[in-house]
């Protein structure tokens, strides 16, 4: 009785291990696409960020990591989720961690007009990713809004990713998206801090104020990748022109083009996705 007692309990146990290694084997067969949130003390609020995690993620292994802006426009089923599950899974780039943090869309300020008259409504995105608080804004709030959010995206939010992911990267190893303002955001970072994120990639980039920041020789600032539209207004031009003069004399590399169109979500996906077939092809 003792024996057949020791030998149903043996099988319980493998069955229970079997179990187990069969849900983490489902649980690691696809990839993973959900929203998480920290909390941000530079701002002081939660702050939501996307969460990509590419098929078969190993957290004892090392992903490069691209953070991103305006997170709050993709969904599960996003142009990003099916474009990464895509390249990994062909083979075409390496697996990689995407993480789009949110911006806050709550009507921060109304102070100004547009050219109809009607009042013009901003939100606390644009005086996150913009460096344009002036004293006539109604909220002396947004007075620090722009670098508290700098702080909270290159320090809290990053360390926070990396820390819970078990992800110990060098500078090298992160990679910088975004769009419209958000690109201008990203090139203020570039500049600002320019010994976190190794590679920036930024399409139509409205702000950044490239042509007033201070560009030291001695500094080794991150690759760039910029993409503007035709059919965009022309300081996109000008500020590209002038980057790619700033990098070519500071010997940095910087890849500058112009593509056919303006200022449209299907070009930029488009460049997204030949630009990181490009950086994170497989060996």
């Amino acid at each position: 009785m003792i024996k057949k007692l020791g030998i149903v309990i043996i099988g319980i146990i493998t069955l229970s291990i079997m179990s187990c290694q069969s849900k983490k084997s489902t649980s690691n067969s696809e990839s993973k696409f959900f929203t998480d949130s920290i909390y941000s003390d530079y701002l002081d609020e939660y702050r939501k960020h996307n969460v990509y995690l590419p098929k078969g993620f190993d957290d004892t292994k090392t992903y490069p990591i691209i953070y991103s802006t305006d997170g709050n426009k993709i969904t599960e089923n996003s142009f990003y989720k099916r474009t990464l599950d895509s390249l990994i899974n062909n083979k075409i780039i390496d697996p990689v961690i995407l993480i789009k943090s949110y911006s806050n869309n709550k009507i921060a300020d109304s102070s100004g007009t547009l050219g109809n008259g009607d009042t013009m409504y901003l939100t606390l995105r644009y005086f996150e990713y913009v460096d344009q608080y002036s004293e006539g804004n109604n909220n002396p709030e947004l007075a620090n809004r722009f670098d508290n959010h700098m702080r909270y995206f290159n320090t809290e939010l990053l360390s926070s990713v990396e820390q819970k992911f078990n992800q110990k990267l060098t500078k090298e190893d992160r990679y910088f998206y975004g769009v419209s303002n958000g690109a201008g955001f990203g090139l203020y970072l570039l500049n600002k801090y320019p010994n976190t994120i190794g590679t920036y990639l930024c399409f139509s980039t409205f702000g950044g104020d490239v042509q007033s920041s201070a560009w030291e020789k001695n500094i080794d600032y991150p690759k760039l990748y910029l993409q503007y539209g035709s059919k965009e207004p022309s300081f996109l031009k000008e500020d590209a022109e002038f980057l790619k003069s700033k990098y070519e004399k500071l010997d940095l590399f910087a890849d500058i083009h112009e593509f056919e169109g303006g200022h449209d979500y299907k070009k930029w996906n488009e460049k997204f996705i030949e630009i990181i077939s490009n950086i994170l092809a497989t060996e």
